[in-house]
């Protein structure tokens, strides 16, 4: 899913009064249902969050040790944001050969890898306020995670 600022939508100049325009969203839940999508048994969002120090290496010159960095998801129930970060599991420092600049990093330290949010309808409403768009119709799955509205253009 792609977020854009409210600022930035700009939807609709192609579309004509009446047309209508699905919008599928990921629903605001609670934390228990939606960190552990960010922190799964298998580590796959751990190897692709930390897959962006390899790459670092590998394209960048970096010399990153991915040993001493870990996964972090973390989710803001009430907000509906979740987000990665990779964080340092020791104080070191990191040079990368691309910059000719070298960081340092303290235990404890986050990199902000990854956000994630998820909406619910007076976000949805606010986002298409300023639109000439109006809500029609909101179609939920069964446990009611996911949500797609059909707006109607006036």
């Amino acid at each position: 899913m792609i977020w854009l600022p409210i600022s930035y939508i700009a939807w609709g100049s192609n579309l004509q009064a009446g047309d209508k325009l699905l919008l599928g969203v990921d629903l605001i839940k609670a934390r228990h249902v939606v960190l552990p999508a960010y922190n799964d048994s298998q580590g796959v969002t751990e190897r692709f969050n930390l897959n962006l120090l390899d790459r670092i290496n590998n394209e960048l010159g970096g010399n990153f040790n991915l040993n001493q960095f870990k996964h972090q998801p973390e989710y803001d129930e009430l907000e509906g944001v979740a987000k990665s970060f990779i964080v340092s599991t020791a104080n070191q420092t990191v040079e990368i050969n691309a910059t000719g600049k070298t960081y340092n990093f303290t235990e404890g330290e986050k990199i902000h890898t990854e956000i994630s949010r998820k909406y619910n309808d007076a976000l949805i409403e606010k986002i298409i306020e300023k639109t000439d768009f109006n809500l029609e119709t909101k179609i939920l799955d069964s446990k009611a995670y996911f949500a797609d509205y059909i707006l109607r253009r006036d």
